[in-house]
């Protein structure tokens, strides 16, 4: 009987697949729906489990029933199936959470600069304050020059370099700076 079933898969012999179909049908249901499957799954995996036996370059020697053999197939191929979707959850997780920590890490840095900045903007002159915020909005050395009411173009280029540069070094010197500057 066993070998006529085999015979019957790889003959593509529908009434003998029908039948192989009803006998398994209920002890691979039970299996599936006991390990996070649903009847779906489990019709799926009896036609692949179908299939990969047709497959099969020669036909086993089996030395356990029929139902048994096409048991162990299905139970094989939906664990193999479990731990697949498992370590997709697992990496889908861990790359999620990678994303938040670094998002994290990134904004407490961003925070951080901020504040080593403010902090040496803050000691530095008024009108180096006044170039630097019109700078960092757009303006151009013309419009500067007029808004602060300074004597020409050239002093004013003259005036955002000294106080750029200035500001750089106090920020440069802090202790923290190096830390900050490469996100250690």
């Amino acid at each position: 009987m066993d070998t006529e079933l085999l015979e019957g898969i790889y003959n593509r012999d529908s009434r003998v697949v029908k039948h192989i179909m009803d006998m398994v049908w209920q002890p691979v249901k039970e299996y599936v729906l006991a390990n996070s499957g649903n009847k779906h799954d489990a019709m799926n995996l009896i036609q692949e489990g179908i299939l990969s036996i047709y497959s099969r370059h020669e036909k086993p020697q089996l030395s356990c029933s029929f139902t048994t053999y096409f048991y162990s197939i299905c139970k094989n191929m939906w664990l193999n199936e479990l731990r697949r979707k498992k370590k997709v959850n697992e990496v889908v997780v861990e790359f999620d959470c990678m994303i938040q920590e670094n998002e994290i890490a990134e904004k407490q840095l961003y925070e951080k600069r901020r504040q080593l900045y403010l902090r040496y903007f803050s000691q530095i002159g008024k009108v180096c304050q006044d170039v630097l915020r019109l700078m960092s909005k757009g303006f151009s050395n013309e419009d500067i020059t007029v808004e602060l009411a300074f004597s020409s173009v050239q002093y004013t280029k003259n005036r955002k370099s000294t106080c750029n540069k200035r500001l750089v070094e106090l920020i440069k010197n802090d202790p923290e700076y190096k830390e900050l500057r490469y996100g250690l």
